[in-house]
């Protein structure tokens, strides 16, 4: 588990007396842990999980799986909070007595493609995670 709370660290570009001061626990604990003097204990991982919701559990205790949980877009919000689509302009709506160069534009805006380029999750602990499409975690 020392390996995993190294990669972690890393992966994080995190020192580790910043994540000690971050989960509440002592300097000297953590250097204790991360030397292999001391295994971390049930709270050490608790805080860890609860400070970092996006941690894969099963990979931080036993090294199985993947570091961070995958995330599900369809879990990040409810079907009731799900944005109203943008409202589509009908050919024979108030255009009719416009030019057909406005008409052109008007037709082209109900079709305009919206490209995911960025997620970020912020975390009650000050930090955030970005992710991107076609960004690979490892």
């Amino acid at each position: 588990m020392r390996t995993r709370l190294q990669q972690f660290l890393q992966a994080e570009n995190m020192s580790p007396s910043r994540f000690a001061d971050q989960l509440g626990i002592q300097r000297s604990g953590m250097s204790h842990i991360l030397s292999g003097r001391n295994k971390p204990g049930f709270d050490f991982i608790e805080k860890m999980l609860l400070a970092y919701p996006s941690l894969n559990a099963e990979w931080l205790i036993t090294g199985k799986g993947k570091m961070y949980k995958e995330v599900k877009a369809a879990s990040l919000f409810s079907t009731n909070e799900l944005p109203e689509p943008a409202p589509t302009i009908d050919q024979d709506d108030d255009i009719a007595d416009e030019s057909d160069s406005s008409k052109e534009f008007y037709k082209g805006l109900s079709k305009v493609q919206h490209k995911l380029i960025k997620v970020l999750l912020f975390y009650s602990d000050n930090t955030f995670t970005e992710y991107s499409p076609g960004e690979i975690r490892v």
